[in-house]
């Protein structure tokens, strides 16, 4: 398996992909930081390390999305260009397969998400004033990472699960989609038409979770909440991910 996770790291921090979009989102981050900058120094006095820094929790949900991009760095059009094929013909077990991807997008996320975290938040330090409401900034956005943690770790397997199941990359990355972003407004819908208990399904889904947990802000309980509720989607679609892909067809 060291091996196998090796030449999976190597091929994707190996190519451009990774790099470039990594390049684009932190020119975004970049764009943001200096628009706030031109607003605070065109004499808007509330503008502050606190009241930028604190759209680390606003945009927890932009964690979950990105796993579509990830899971694609990672798998990057297997089906279409017979690669997967060629792995399973070499004799690589199937589980050695799946887990390894799965286990190469988590490292790959993880990688992005500390790079873009920190070069906001250094961005932030540098270029705004400060005052004694920065503990409480910093205390705010280590309560929701530690929250959001295990809920991308849930996302992340639900992308690589659509992904290893479907053959096209991009209806893989719609139904991901669907899972992640539209599953939980159709709870919602269910839950005022027909009974509260899709609403309640509703509040255990990694988007509702992670837009929820500002409003949390250090209650140990939810954070455990958090925990238990993505480690369940993360080993609900991992395991069944592995299940099916033992009984698939690769053409």
């Amino acid at each position: 398996m060291r091996n196998y996770l090796s030449a999976e790291c190597y091929k994707v921090f190996h190519r451009s992909y990774f790099y470039l979009t990594l390049l684009v989102c932190l020119a975004l981050e970049g764009l943001l930081l200096w628009g706030s900058w031109l607003t605070y120094h065109w004499g808007n006095g509330a503008i502050d390390f606190y009241s930028t820094a604190l759209m680390i929790p606003v945009l927890l949900s932009v964690g979950m999305y990105a796993t579509l991009l990830t899971t694609d760095m990672v798998f990057s059009d297997q089906y279409k260009h017979n690669t997967l094929k060629n792995e399973v013909s070499y004799g690589l077990s199937r589980t050695r397969i799946y887990v390894g991807k799965l286990l190469v997008s988590l490292l790959v996320s993880l990688v992005a998400g500390v790079i873009m975290v920190g070069f906001y938040l250094m961005g932030c330090w540098v270029l705004y004033p400060h005052n004694e409401l920065d503990q409480a900034a910093l205390s705010l956005i280590g309560y929701t990472l530690s929250g959001a943690l295990p809920l991308w770790f849930g996302a992340q397997a639900v992308s690589v699960f659509c992904v290893f199941h479907v053959r096209s990359s991009t209806v893989g990355s719609f139904l991901a989609l669907g899972i992640l972003g539209i599953l939980p407004s159709m709870l919602q819908a269910f839950g005022m038409l027909f009974h509260p208990v899709f609403e309640t399904m509703r509040q255990y889904t990694p988007a509702f979770m992670l837009d929820n947990l500002k409003n949390m802000a250090f209650s140990g309980n939810y954070i455990g909440l958090c925990w238990a509720s993505g480690l369940l989607w993360f080993a609900v679609f991992a395991v069944a991910g592995v299940v099916l892909f033992q009984k698939k067809e690769i053409r």
